[in-house]
Parts: structure tokens; sequence; C-alpha cells
């Protein structure tokens, strides 16, 4: 619920959140540049919640093929808001963004941040307000804006994906070390149905790794439905065409090594969601007090299209392989029961 005196924030909170990834962009844009040019004339202020939390309801459009120019300024602007709040003295705990972090499954936010409720606390605000109109608060939502419209770019997210994907890790992970919880014919046709029609660049870098790490197991005997292998390459060949045309940005070696498919299994599920790719972060020793370094690896190589593109590649070759495997000992029937 939208709780504020201000008419100018009340007629533009609810179009704010009209804003989908369907939104046509003259529509869109014009509303993304205004709340990133208010934010960013003055990040550190009292209303930078206000725009922070319009950027944050507008989300789901800038992390599905945003103009150029939107998702400059959205992030450039929320970045700015990290910079000015983000290291500011805090007494609380924790924070409510935190635990919104467990409701982006899809990476998108549909419900209520709470920064557009009431005026910044008063020396005798509740307890819950405080923590709801803190400059941590208004900034974490600012984090976790940011690294939904540019996956691994910005530090300091709370390490922990969604209970869910770690619920999807684990059965797949019996899957890829040959011990399956489940039957693997279904399992493996789920995840290969489970690609949103826009995803965002987490999500559908994500899906390509999870289906990349567990597409030995679906070329192997050990399956014996050829809709798996069917599904498994639609998906794939799918998802390809999902990818941005973006230049590949890192040197070589840069790229990830995806030859553990256990690992990879994990990393999958990892990048769909801030705090999964907190997870990848820390693995790398990725923060704000730390210097990267000579990494041999870069982190946020994991969602680039150049690398996800040779990682499609060796999936559907395999799946292929797999394919032509099936059909000499079954022939070309759909399938022969699990």
């Amino acid at each position: 619920m939208i709780i504020t005196t201000d008419p100018d924030v009340s007629r533009l909170a609810p179009a704010w959140e009209r804003i989908r990834d369907t939104s046509p962009a003259d529509e869109a844009v014009p509303l993304v540049l205004d709340c990133a040019r208010r934010l960013l004339a003055d990040p550190g202020g009292e209303e930078a919640r206000i725009w922070v939390s319009g950027l944050v309801a507008m989300s789901g459009y800038l992390a599905w093929r945003p103009e150029p120019e939107a998702e400059r300024a959205a992030l450039e602007a929320l970045r700015a808001a990290v910079e000015a709040l983000g290291g500011r003295p805090c007494p609380h705990d924790g924070h409510p963004y935190e635990a919104g972090m467990g409701s982006l499954e899809d990476e998108v936010w549909n419900g209520d941040t709470g920064l557009l409720t009431g005026t910044l606390a008063a020396p005798d605000a509740d307890v819950e307000t405080e923590r709801v109109l803190c400059p941590a608060n208004v900034a974490g939502w600012a984090r976790l804006a940011t690294d939904v419209i540019a996956p691994l770019t910005v530090r300091r997210i709370p390490v922990g994906a969604p209970e869910s994907h770690h619920d999807c890790i684990s059965v797949l992970s019996g899957i890829v070390n040959d011990y399956p919880y489940g039957d693997p014919h279904e399992d493996l046709k789920h995840e290969a149905a489970s690609l949103p029609a826009r995803p965002t660049r987490g999500v559908l870098a994500g899906y390509l790794v999870t289906m990349n790490a567990t597409c030995w197991y679906a070329a192997s005997e050990r399956i014996t439905d050829r809709s798996v292998l069917d599904a498994m390459i639609k998906g794939v060949e799918e998802a390809v065409l999902l990818l941005e045309d973006r230049p590949c940005a890192h040197a070589p070696g840069e790229h990830p090594d995806t030859g553990d498919p256990d690992y990879a299994n994990q990393v999958g599920y990892f990048l769909r969601s801030p705090g999964g790719r907190a997870e990848i972060a820390e693995y790398y020793g990725w923060d704000e007090e730390d210097d990267p370094g000579e990494e041999s690896e870069a982190p946020d190589a994991w969602v680039c299209p150049a690398f996800l593109r040779d990682v499609a590649e060796e999936t559907l070759g395999e799946l292929a392989s797999g394919l032509r495997s099936f059909e000499a000992a079954h022939g070309d029937g759909a399938a022969t029961g699990a």
C-alpha cells in the first residue's frame, strides 16, 4: 500500500507498478528516466527511498531488453544511491530487503518494498518503520535492483539463494552424481520446460548452465525416453535465441570452467537470484574490501553471452550425440518408457 502525502508520488507510483517486462518502451522509458534523474540529483537525500522504490518496481522491464538509455540511467542512479547510503552507520541487525530476497525466485519483484510507506522515521517511530526507512535498507534494495539488471556487478549482497532453488540443486545433484532421488526423466523434462518467456539475464544464464550440467546424463543410456532429449534440445535452442548480442568483455581464460557437472549444477541455480550470485561472488572472494586480483576466471563471465553461446553449443552437441545413440538403439520412436 502506498501511503504518502506527496501528490506527485501518488500519481507516479501506480504508473511504476504497471511497468512490466511486456511494457512498451514509449510507456516505460520516460518513467524510468524521470525516476533515475530524480534519484541521481540527490542519491543520499530523504527522498532517495522514493526513487529507489520506483526503480525496483520497474526492474522487471529493466531486466528484459530495456532501451540502452533507460538501462544506463537506472544503473547510474542506483549505484549512486548505494554509494551515498550504503556506508552510513546503522544500529540494526537486519533489514526487510533481506527477507524480500526469498521472494525473488524469478528475479522480478512484484511486492511492496515498504519504501513509500509514511515519512522518514521520527525519533519515536516503531522499530519496524525504522528498519524499513533505514538508509541501509534503501541501499539494500538499490543493490538488489542493480544486480537483477546487471548480474554480478554489485557487491555486499547477503548470501542466500531462495530455498526452492536449493531444493532444485538437491534434486539435480542426485542426477548429475548418478544417484537420482526420483524419476530423472520427469525431473529433466521439468527443468527443460522451466525457462520463463522473458527471463532475466541471471535466470537465462542459470538455465543454460544447468542444461549443460545435466546433458551428459540425458545423453547416456540411463535415459530410456526420447522425449527427455527432445525437451532439452528444444529448451536450449529457444534459450540461445534470447541471448543478447553483446560483445565479450573478457580476456582469454576468464570464462568459467564447466567441467565439473556437480559444481555447474549449483552455479546454474545460484545464478538465478541476487543471494545466489552472492554465493558465487563469495566463492571467488569478491567483496568490497578485497581486490579481485589476478583471478583466472571473472565472476561476471558466468552471464557473458559469448560464454553462454559456447556452453549451449557444447550442450546441444552432447544432446545430439545422445539422440543419435538413442535412435540407433531404439529406432526413431518418440519414447520407449522409463
